[in-house]
């Protein structure tokens, strides 16, 4: 396989990417999403420095048909089509929002979060691992009953947020909501991936 030759700046990129794409999910949350004017501006640029890492796999020999195989290569070319897209719904002149905006960009923060923790360029370059990580031997693989069911610990993190919440001095303050709103989407993507 060709050398993907991701350097830490990279991995840096999609580090502020990820947080770029959870800042975008909170502002779809609401009744009516909007795409902030902070948030609209780094649309293309964004979208600019995805292609430009493709362009350079592109230029190492990895041909768009291999980005598949590859998390990095992969993850990038889908948060390059989901800024272009918001870029197109900002310029038009009625900009409507897409539907699931706010599950599409959790779901790509949570694939960057893989990549930052499990980075698969190492695999072809192995100067290529993301700042301050650390190499842990491998645990053998828990077997399936040992895992702690994934539902139930949303709804154990539910409530211990909602007693937080009545307890907090802020407990008005909007981001608690938004993030038991963030969980009520995790579970019921969580419960469409069990069915």
């Amino acid at each position: 396989m060709t050398n993907l030759n991701w350097q830490p700046s990279e991995y840096e990129w999609v580090e502020q990417v990820r947080q770029l794409l959870l800042e975008l999910a909170r502002s779809c949350l609401g009744d009516t999403p909007k795409l902030p004017m902070h948030l609209a501006q780094k649309v293309r640029p964004t979208a600019e420095t995805a292609t430009q890492l493709l362009d350079s796999a592109r230029d190492r020999g990895l041909a768009e048909s291999q980005w598949s195989q590859v998390p990095e290569l992969a993850w990038t070319a889908d948060v390059r089509a989901l800024f272009l897209e918001l870029a197109q719904v900002y310029l038009s002149d009625l900009p409507q929002l897409p539907d699931n905006l706010s599950a599409r960009s959790l779901n790509l923060s949570g694939r960057a979060q893989q990549l930052l923790e499990h980075p698969t360029a190492k695999d072809f370059h192995p100067q290529a691992a993301p700042p301050g990580s650390k190499t842990f031997p491998k645990d053998p693989s828990p077997v399936e009953e040992d895992l702690p069911n994934p539902g139930q610990l949303i709804s154990q993190l539910k409530q211990s947020l909602r007693q937080h919440r009545s307890r907090s001095p802020k407990g008005d303050a909007a981001e608690w909501q938004q993030l038991l709103n963030l969980l009520d989407l995790a579970e019921s993507l969580y419960q469409r991936l069990k069915e």
